[in-house]
């Protein structure tokens, strides 16, 4: 039976009373119920973060690794340039974050919304999406090699010079994108493709297998 992409995910589970956070505490350590609210952790190692507000963080240019936010809010965070390293997130949202330039690596998203996400230059290498919701994003020239989507909905995104190859793609649906310029179109092969958004990888499908358009 096949599903559908979703079109919305589930608000993080943040309790409304949170306690101050201290980001000197956080690594190799599981934290619950804090407010992490502008606070600047540029690195982090073996941290596992649930039910918290990360709502302006500020980790530009940070080496994150191995480390998991479930249920947490990152609204209006600044992860551009960050390298994070084979972590997770689960039932996150990220509306107006600023990713541009962010590596993430082996990254595991499970329920996750992004939303006017500044996302240019990022590389998803070995990431895994599922379930998750990209709205409004601006993704372009973002690198998917190797990266698993699964149930997932991309509308109204810039996917312009983004590369593909390698993507593997189940139950994926895109709606009013921008998919001009885009290289390894073959890796979009099972997605949903609205018929506007088709049109735009005429060109891409041309060049991959050779072919001249025109009389």
């Amino acid at each position: 039976m096949t599903r559908s992409a979703p079109r919305s995910v589930p608000e993080p589970d943040v309790p409304p009373h949170l306690e101050p956070g201290d980001v000197t505490a956080l690594d190799d350590a599981t934290t619950a119920g804090v407010d992490l609210t502008g606070a600047v952790v540029p690195g982090l190692r073996e941290a596992q973060i649930e039910e918290s507000d990360l709502s302006r963080l500020r980790a530009g240019g940070g080496d994150w690794e191995r480390v998991t936010l479930a249920d947490c809010r990152l609204d209006g965070a600044d992860l551009a340039n960050l390298v994070w390293r084979d972590g997770s997130l689960l039932r996150c949202s990220l509306r107006e974050a600023r990713m541009t330039g962010a590596l993430l690596a082996g990254v595991r998203l499970r329920s996750v919304l992004l939303e006017g996400v500044q996302g240019t230059l990022t590389s998803w290498h070995g990431a895994q999406l599922r379930g998750v919701v990209l709205r409004g994003c601006d993704l372009r020239e973002a690198t998917f090699t190797d990266t698993v989507m699964d149930g997932v909905l991309l509308e109204d995104c810039v996917l312009s010079g983004a590369q593909l190859s390698g993507l593997r793609c189940r139950d994926v649906q895109l709606r009013g994108c921008r998919l001009d310029g885009v290289g390894g179109v073959s890796g979009l092969r099972g997605a949903r493709v609205a018929e506007e958004d088709a049109i735009a990888l005429l060109p891409a499908l041309a060049r991959e297998l050779g072919l001249t358009l025109g009389g």
